[in-house]
């Protein structure tokens, strides 16, 4: 069960930078603006929060097949493996992102 616990613990610090993150990105584009990401250009709301919500609900179904599987040690070893893997390379990935966009607010290249 510590493997959730600490699972569980990635996760929270993963999704508090990038919904932090994101609401800084918020913050410094204004209504209507579109956002580039290397997907493209999308609408400042779904550019902004999409992935951040994303992950929450993979951490939720995650922090269920840990629970499920907290009694086999190998097993939850690997699910632990999984979540902290996942955990940092979403949020990695997220931070990349509203930083290329940030960036290109900084340059006036956005619409």
């Amino acid at each position: 069960m510590v493997f959730a616990y600490l699972g569980d613990a990635l996760w929270v610090i993963a999704l508090a930078v990038m919904f932090g993150v994101s609401r800084e990105t918020w913050s410094k584009t204004r209504p209507g603006q579109s956002v580039r990401l290397p997907i493209g250009r999308i609408g400042r709301g779904l550019g902004v929060w999409a992935l951040p919500g994303g992950a929450f609900a993979l951490s939720l179904w995650l922090a269920l097949q840990a629970r499920e599987r907290a009694d086999s040690f190998d097993a939850a070893a690997i699910v632990f493996g999984v979540r902290a893997t996942a955990a940092s390379l979403i949020a990695l990935l997220h931070l990349r992102w509203m930083r290329a966009a940030l960036d290109e607010l900084d340059r006036g290249d956005a619409a």
